[in-house]
């Protein structure tokens, strides 16, 4: 057995004491100055004997015990395991520093409360505290400029005013047609430009660098026309592959247990691939930047959907580990599940 301290340990003072946490397994544990002295002297793969040699003070029974235990904590982690190949795919795939993975990996694959959960925390938080206001006004402003109405004279920003979040399905099934217009809403390529690379595609949606890191997947349940599966959107031209996968899960099952998803004909996963944005800007920044990429396709794709008389309800409580599996992710160290968006007929009552 070889050991070495773990790489993606972080530590932080948290009442009075030196608290490390795991980014990339989300666990944490305290840390005394000796354990943080032990870690800092095993930044390099020793075997057991080397390790005692360290603390000759501890016996050989208590000194493997001691490190099976900080092992179950992902303190140390050991030669060849699945930790040890996921640390060395972040050293070699991962270019943004520290503080984005630690943000980036430590909130995959959480646990979500349920709606009745969140509505019972608001609950508790009104009987405690008043919410902050959800916008500013000019009610009070002596210099206050009313600008000309915006609704009457713009069909784009009346389409836009009739976008609404439905979490029910009306009609059991979607057209394919239906979904070709959202799909090229917001991942569609309509040009190119060139620069020092080359050729770089356009699309409906601005791309930082016209990187275009993400890639659309389709989870067709009850599309017309179309048999249901996993399948790939290629922007490319502008066509779909089934994907190998067999799996039908419940859509709650790889949208973070929301069961309302659960009667809806088609999600649509929005996966980021960080290498193509990587390759051209080392700045941590372009982290944030992919991240809004997914809000700008996911407003364009809810547009194409209100104008189809469909709603596409977007959601980012995502189950990212099992959709990796089902769509067949080569690389999980840079290749993640970012967005998602249902689409169906709203129900009777709306």
């Amino acid at each position: 057995m070889r050991v070495r301290a773990a790489e993606t340990l972080v530590f932080s003072r948290q009442a009075g004491t030196i608290v490390a946490f795991n980014y990339l397994t989300g666990s944490a544990f305290e840390c005394g100055p000796d354990l943080l002295r032990f870690l800092l002297d095993m930044s390099a793969w020793r075997s057991l004997d080397d390790v005692g040699g360290l603390v000759p003070a501890i016996s050989p029974d208590e000194l493997e015990t001691t490190v099976r235990s900080l092992i179950d904590v992902n303190a140390l982690i050991e030669d060849g395991s699945d930790l040890a190949r996921r640390e060395e795919a972040i050293a070699t795939g991962w270019h943004w520093g520290m503080p984005a993975a630690l943000f980036h990996f430590s909130v995959q694959d959480r646990t979500y409360m349920t709606m009745e959960e969140t509505e019972a925390v608001q609950i508790a938080k009104l009987s405690e505290e008043t919410p902050p206001p959800l916008y500013r006004t000019h009610e009070d402003c002596a210099g206050k400029i009313a600008l000309p109405p915006a609704l009457g004279g713009s069909s784009l920003l009346q389409l836009m005013a009739r976008r609404r979040t439905v979490r029910s399905a009306g009609p059991p099934t979607i057209s394919l047609r239906g979904l070709s217009e959202c799909l090229f809403a917001g991942m569609g390529i309509t040009g190119h430009t060139e620069n020092v690379v080359g050729a770089l595609p356009l699309s409906m949606t601005p791309s930082g660098g016209a990187r275009n890191p993400y890639e659309a997947y389709v989870y067709a349940r009850a599309v017309d026309g179309l048999a249901p599966g996993f399948y790939h959107y290629s922007a490319f031209d502008h066509s779909l592959k089934r994907l190998a996968s067999e799996a039908r899960p419940l859509p709650s099952e790889i949208l973070g247990g929301q069961q309302w998803a659960d009667g809806m004909p088609c999600v649509i996963l929005l996966c980021a691939y960080f290498e193509r944005t990587m390759w051209k800007y080392e700045d941590a920044n372009a982290y944030r930047v992919v991240l809004i990429e997914a809000g700008h396709i996911g407003q364009n794709i809810m547009l194409a959907a209100t104008e189809r008389g469909m709603s596409a309800c977007p959601t980012a409580a995502l189950s990212h580990s099992p959709i990796q599996q089902l769509l067949g992710i080569e690389n999980p160290t840079t290749e993640w599940p970012v967005y998602a968006l249902t689409l169906a007929h709203p129900g009777a009552s709306h």
